[in-house]
């Protein structure tokens, strides 16, 4: 049966995307068996069972999921027809909730930073920038799971304990590599391991031309895919950049991950030297873009942050006009449109965010923030959980935005743990501060709402909670009044 009749059988005219549709033939396979429906890439689905075949403990399970019930009885009754792909329309984008896949326990991988076995820095970027997109090249696969880069980094020096390492990140196989530097060639030994088992299930050495690292991070991801038995979604070859202009972005972005003004600062002067050697390089505009973006929603009440969104919007679309299938051009999309309250746009763009790589933490949690500010509070709360599974040591800020969720649910209690831990991780991050009074006032605690407030004051001296108030992009009154209340009781403790 192909997507589009499934979608109209089931659905009948709702606008969905295919995230919903992958989730419920993942509901089906865990109702029915996991043998119940076979995949056909990119041509549709077929069910592989009869009426007579299912438990009759499965029963109640399927009429109590009115859209699964639906999905199993148009596959019976249309059977396998030509799968047909279609750009997403701008229904899609907006209107669609997006619904995380489910995560399943045996096709899950994270890849650890490549160990530099002798030479400098340059190299070491070398080998971080190769395990960070084989990390993003292995997020095209379609049913494999692959936790975000960020939370493996914290890994490099490990040499043993990897059994430890995959049940920290919550993962069942790990890949691990070491890279050698000799002249203008290199030596890259990969291997995919089992740690449960304590084996390799494959390994490989590649030599190549250091100048060359698009081609050796395609053969690294392809030989991977083939020892677990599948298959990328997407033939296209990675883009071929200037080398010594991909070592300066990979310069850029240790600073960047600092989410702090100067931080940015020095991550854009890394990312502008990368454009001078290539000004068609998409990901260091978008990049540029990343970085205006976190100095607007993290600096409210700087001038420079203001000042530099026009910026980085233009960066933004410039590198969707290179590269329209770049997922962290529609992140930084959405980190700007969400700064100047366009809630629709920046919603679009993180969905969007999404459906080019199932496996974007960050877009996930983009989602999630914009959702609090202008969106659906529960699908907001399920995006940014969802993100703190595919990126298990997550910035403070992931903790930030689901407390700031559970609060304007109207669950205070729920948000102050998390908030709490936030402050912990990142003493100088404000809003999390201000989340966290708002908490304690509606717990019925204004006097400890009052003592965080005055910790926001020594955080940042001149702190004033209108003026605050009045640059959170909130597109409900009723929200932000939320907000206000809380911290109007606080204040007045």
């Amino acid at each position: 049966m192909s997507r589009d009749l499934l979608i109209e059988s089931v659905w009948n005219g709702v606008a969905t995307t295919d995230d919903s549709l992958i989730q419920c033939v993942s509901d089906i396979r865990r109702a029915l068996g996991k043998d119940a429906i076979e995949t056909f890439p990119k041509i549709g689905y077929r069910l592989s069972v009869s009426a007579n075949d299912i438990p009759t403990r499965t029963r109640a399970y399927r009429y109590g999921k009115p859209a699964v019930l639906g999905a199993a009885l148009a596959l019976f009754a249309v059977g396998l027809g030509v799968w047909s792909l279609r750009p997403p329309t701008e229904t899609d984008a907006t209107a669609a909730a997006i619904v995380p896949p489910a995560i399943v326990a045996e096709k899950t991988l994270a890849v650890l930073p490549f160990v530099n076995l002798g030479g400098g820095e340059a190299q070491q970027f070398f080998g971080d920038g190769l395990s960070e997109d084989l990390t993003t090249d292995l997020a095209k696969i379609s049913d494999l799971t692959v936790i975000s880069y960020a939370s493996s980094d914290d890994f490099a020096d490990a040499e043993t304990g990897f059994r430890d390492i995959a049940s920290d990140l919550g993962v069942r196989y790990l890949v691990r590599g070491t890279v050698r530097h000799s002249d203008q060639r290199v030596r890259i030994n990969v291997s995919l391991i089992d740690p449960y088992e304590g084996v390799n299930v494959w390994a490989e050495r590649f030599d190549r031309v250091q100048q060359d690292p698009f081609d050796i991070q395609e053969d690294v991801t392809r030989a991977i895919v083939d020892a677990l038995s599948l298959t990328l979604e997407t033939e296209d070859a990675p883009s071929r950049v200037a080398p010594d202009a991909y070592f300066m972005l990979l310069r850029g972005l240790e600073p960047l991950r600092e989410n702090t003004v100067s931080g940015n600062r020095r991550a854009r002067e890394f990312f502008e030297q990368a454009l001078e050697l290539d000004p068609n390089y998409a990901r260091a505009h978008a990049y540029i873009a990343v970085a205006h973006g976190r100095d607007m929603m993290f600096d409210y009440s700087r001038e420079p942050g203001r000042g530099s969104v026009q910026t980085g919007l233009e960066a933004a679309i410039t590198a969707i006009q290179l590269d329209p299938d770049l997922p962290n051009a529609y992140f930084a999309l959405a980190v700007l449109n969400l700064a100047i309250g366009e809630h629709d746009k920046s919603l679009a763009a993180a969905r969007h965010s999404i459906r080019l790589d199932r496996n974007f933490a960050d877009g996930y949690a983009i989602l999630a923030e914009a959702g609090v500010y202008g969106g659906d509070l529960n699908e907001a709360l399920e995006a940014i959980r969802h993100a703190r599974r595919l990126h298990p040591h997550h910035p403070a800020s992931y903790l930030w935005i689901e407390g700031h969720i559970l609060f304007q649910l109207g669950h205070p209690e729920a948000a102050r743990p998390l908030l709490e831990q936030a402050i912990e991780m990142t003493p100088g991050f404000v809003p999390a501060y201000v989340t966290l009074s708002a908490a304690y006032s509606e717990s019925s605690d204004a006097e400890r709402g009052r003592s965080v407030l005055d910790a926001v004051e020594a955080v940042e001296p001149g702190f004033v909670v209108d003026t605050f108030l009045e640059m959170t992009p909130y597109a409900s009154d009723d929200r932000r009044l939320r907000l206000a209340n809380a911290l109007q009781r606080a204040a007045a403790d």
